[in-house]
């Protein structure tokens, strides 16, 4: 497995838990999602929003590019998935 390191906040928050995992196999994503997370659809949003943060970052750095231009990019790519609709959501909740 190539799992990623967990962040050294992470570790030294005894209250940290893991949100979200995401992972690619066989040409596809695999999500798992806390089901006991709090807040609500918005508060997913949030999420969301500063996952596409940090990704632009990285992209701005891997590419040399304007961090707002790679922001435009990951919105576009965003907003294309859930206009086609082409992903399949499959899967349950699980305690």
């Amino acid at each position: 497995m190539n799992e990623l390191k967990i962040p050294e906040e992470a570790l030294k928050d005894k209250e940290a838990f893991e949100i979200l995992r995401v992972w690619a196999a066989f040409e596809q994503q695999h999500v798992t999602i806390h089901s006991g997370l709090n807040g609500n659809a918005k508060s997913f949003g949030f999420l969301l929003a500063e996952l596409a943060l940090h990704a632009s970052k990285l992209y701005a750095e891997r590419f040399k590019m304007d961090e707002l231009e790679m922001l435009k990019e990951i919105l576009d790519g965003f907003n294309d998935e859930i206009i086609k609709e082409s992903g399949d959501p499959s899967g349950g909740i699980e305690d």
